[in-house]
Order: structure tokens, then C-alpha cells, then sequence
């Protein structure tokens, strides 16, 4: 997974105190319910957003029809991957919602609390949220974060704990796990489907350009079109991005993919097929923004004729452009 860099001093006011960011007073303009202050407002600030989380891969991800030798199977199965990983921090999203449409109900200098509450989508359950404080030598603050949930009067277990660093969401860095094994225990995974099992773990990085993501999803029978594995996600501000990913094609066959795209989704990758923990083979590919192999560099053999992509009719691979980055 893509390590967390070390996230830069905010720039602090002539009064020595960190300037409100905008989101956050977008945020105090349209909260819910409760009288909010400023320094409530900060604290949900720290929490995820969708912007913060979101894997975003270019439409040419849904293929087109194409000439020989066709659309790039690799390729194609970013979008649905992404789909997958974002669905999955879904579950925070809607955690996160809950905690902002409502003040909290008790108030420490360092400390807010929400709940506990009836859990309305899940009856008979109840939650509660817990967020503290701490500050650096620099007064760059962190946040430390808890989602319980309990069946009414049982004990809280945690279902998503979190920490964040930087005055907001939108531009600091922060790390959480979904408990998803206690959710599907405590009867409240809202989709069984495509919840992977296990802890999800998330990083994310929105201190420069790129901004980055890493999720862990772990070893072990997952849903749809999440297989265990390390993914990283960058995104630049030019629209350019890489993405490593795994897919399971129909043939039980595990690829292994490091890609880099620009904003029209033109790409190049490199691509690892996994046949045993002992034999694997790589190959490179590029396609163009329609999302067509344009170019592949493999290595037919006796056993594979056409090459471990099967792109090279005859052991001839096509030589065209490839993208630069």
C-alpha cells in the first residue's frame, strides 16, 4: 500500500490560528439539526468525504468496439474494480452523514461525542460516535475517531475507527478500518453482496499533487469485484492518474496490474499474470482513449503461441503508439 507522506505546517492567520477552509463553512451553512459551534464544525471537518475517497477512472474504462487485435480486458476492468472499492467506503460515507446532520450531544475542549442513538436504518440497534483532539508541537492537529454500535442496552463494538491529520478532509492525510466482520455479525451490513469480509483498510493523502489512496482489502473469499490485494490509487490535477489493482478473469486467472492513464484514459500498463505462488509472467500493454490495444510487448513461447496476453497472433504483437506520460 502507498505510504502516508509527512503532511505540510497549515498556513496559519496574523492571529496565529488556522484559517477556516471553505468546505468546513460550506459545512456550518448546511448542517442539520442541534446548534453547531465553530469548533464542532472542525472536528466533522477531519472526518472523510466522498471527494477524499473517490477512485475515479476515466469513461474509456467501458471499452468500445475496436479494431484487432480489441479492447484492452485489462483495461476493462478498472471501472469495475473501482466500482467495487468505492462501494465498499460507501459505509463510511453513510456513517460520516449521519454524524453531520447532527450536533453533538456532549462537549470536552478536546473531545465530542454523538449518541448514543437508535440506529434508524437497523432497528433495535443503537450508535455512537467519539472523536478526539491532540495537537502537535507545530499546532498541526490529528483527530481520532470511533463508530460503535450495539443491539439496545448490549455492549458498543467498534465498526470503523479512524485518524486524520490536518485542519480538514480535503487537505491532510488520514488512515482508517472498516470492521466489516462485525457488521455482518452485528446484522447490519447494508450490502452483503459486495461488503468485502474482514477489515478494510484505507490511507489516503490529499497534502500535494497526486492526491493518493490505498486500500487493503484482505486474503480471504471477497465479493464482486474485489480480490484480496494492496490497491493504489494517484490522482494528478492534470487528470493524469495511475492505479494498481488486481482482477479474477473467468478462467480463475489472477492479473496483477500497474497502470498509468491520462485524463482521456489512454494508457500504458504493466501486467502480471499469476498462474501459482511459483509462476507468474509479465507483459506490458498500451491502449488508446477508446480503450483499444495499441501496442504490447510479450514474449510468445511453445506454451503460449500468441503470447501470456494472447494479443500476438502468431507470436506478431502489435507495435503501435503508446501513450507518454
Amino acid at each position: 500500500m502507498r505510504s502516508v507522506r509527512e503532511v505540510a505546517i497549515v498556513p496559519r492567520t496574523r492571529r496565529g490560528r488556522a484559517a477556516l477552509p471553505a468546505a468546513v463553512v460550506a459545512l456550518a451553512l448546511g448542517a442539520g439539526c442541534g446548534s453547531w459551534s465553530n469548533e464542532d464544525i472542525l472536528f466533522v471537518a477531519a472526518l472523510p468525504t466522498r471527494e477524499a475517497l473517490a477512485l475515479k477512472v476515466p469513461a474509456s474504462a467501458g471499452q468500445a468496439l475496436c479494431a484487432p487485435p480489441g479492447p484492452s480486458q485489462v483495461w476493462g476492468w478498472a471501472r469495475p474494480v473501482g466500482d467495487g472499492l468505492n462501494g465498499a467506503v460507501d459505509t463510511v460515507l453513510a456513517l460520516v452523514d449521519l454524524v453531520k446532520r447532527t450536533a453533538p450531544t456532549t462537549r470536552e475542549t478536546d473531545v465530542r461525542v454523538w449518541g448514543p442513538w437508535d440506529d434508524q436504518k437497523h432497528p433495535g440497534m443503537e450508535v455512537r460516535v467519539t472523536m478526539r483532539r491532540s495537537r502537535d508541537a507545530a499546532g498541526v492537529p490529528s483527530f481520532a475517531y470511533e463508530f460503535e454500535e450495539r443491539p439496545r442496552g448490549g455492549a458498543f463494538q467498534h465498526v470503523l475507527d479512524g485518524s486524520f491529520r490536518g485542519q480538514s478532509a480535503g487537505a491532510g492525510t488520514g488512515e482508517f478500518i472498516l470492521h466489516f466482520a462485525t457488521a455482518r455479525a452485528l446484522g447490519i451490513s447494508d450490502h452483503p453482496d459486495r461488503d468485502p469480509y474482514g477489515d478494510l483498510t484505507v490511507q489516503y493523502d490529499r497534502t500535494g499533487d497526486p492526491r493518493t489512496i490505498g486500500l487493503d482489502v484482505p486474503a480471504g473469499p471477497q465479493s464482486e469485484n474485489l480480490t484480496e490485494f494492496n490497491y493504489g490509487f494517484a490522482g494528478y490535477q492534470n487528470g493524469n492518474g495511475e492505479f494498481d489493482y488486481v482482477f479474477v478473469n473467468q478462467q480463475a486467472q489472477r492479473y496483477e496490474v500497474r497502470a498509468r492513464f491520462d485524463a482521456a484514459g489512454a494508457g500504458l500498463a504493466e501486467v502480471k499474470l499469476v498462474l501459482s505462488l511459483a509462476s507468474s509472467f509479465t507483459y506490458h500493454q498500451c491502449w488508446d482513449s477508446q480503450g483499444c490495444v495499441t501496442n504490447v510487448q510479450d514474449f510468445p513461447t511453445t506454451f503460449f503461441p500468441n503470447g501470456i496476453s494472447g494479443l500476438c497472433p502468431n507470436g506478431v504483437c502489435p507495435k503501435g503508439a503508446c501513450p507518454t506520460f
